[in-house]
């Protein structure tokens, strides 16, 4: 869930009406801070290049996924065979056999878990660049109108329960991302099986020092547990 405001409204106006009045000069009034806010959920929807980023990430978990169920099909076959011949294997045979498949599990476990790391990588590297734009215009918009916070109201946890549709700023947010167009494309994924490299995680609306994710990602999932087990 995207954010624009970590901090409870109540907390954060009690702060900068007190910062404000610390500014003010002896016997000059207090100057009135503005604000506004905005719904980042309807913002993001409507962002360009937003649709094809999720797209292309879909895709790109789908071939994971589909590479982990390949390595679990072969493991099936293989313990399959296994359990069919073993009746006729010596006590030494059926051992090697039997180490060979928990190394071939062993193998599948890690590449789930690789594959796992390396599209929350990837999904980083897709949505950083819109998370960059639409933190770009909505500081933006609130240096150019002055305002001394923006609240999110999707955000989670958030506590307003309803607010003046005049200081609402997401319709202008969404037509300013839509006249920039949409972000920079990012590079190829990584080939199958190349390592992966980390990238950070793209910031929340308004918080750009502060990592976080735009919405939940499903694992790759790993093989289900040990499956091959020592036979008398």
């Amino acid at each position: 869930m995207v954010r624009v405001l970590r901090a409870a409204p109540a907390a954060v106006l009690a702060l900068g009406l007190a910062t404000a009045a610390a500014a003010q000069q002896p016997g000059q009034p207090v100057q009135a801070l503005r604000f506004a806010w905005l719904n980042s959920q309807t913002i993001l929807a409507a962002t360009p290049g937003r649709p094809a980023a999720e797209s292309l990430f879909a895709r790109e978990m789908a071939g994971a996924r589909a590479e982990v169920q390949r390595l679990q099909t072969q493991l099936d076959s293989a313990v399959a065979t296994y359990n069919r011949a073993m009746v006729t294997m010596s006590p030494a045979m059926k051992a090697t056999r039997e180490e060979e498949l928990r190394q071939m599990e062993a193998r599948n476990r890690q590449r789930a878990q690789d594959l796992d790391q390396q599209m929350q990588q990837r999904e980083s590297e897709l949505t950083a660049p819109i998370m960059q734009r639409v933190n770009g215009v909505i500081e933006g918009v609130r240096a150019e109108f002055n305002y001394a916070f923006v609240f999110d109201v999707a955000a989670q946890g958030n506590p307003i329960v309803t607010a003046d549709r005049t200081l609402e700023i997401t319709n202008l947010v969404i037509q300013r991302l839509q006249a920039a167009g949409p972000a920079p494309a990012p590079g190829p994924a990584a080939a199958p099986g190349a390592p992966g490299v980390a990238t950070p995680n793209p910031p929340p609306l308004g918080t750009p020092a502060t990592p976080d994710s735009t919405r939940p990602v499903a694992p790759v999932q790993p093989p289900a547990g040990p499956r091959v087990r020592p036979r008398p």
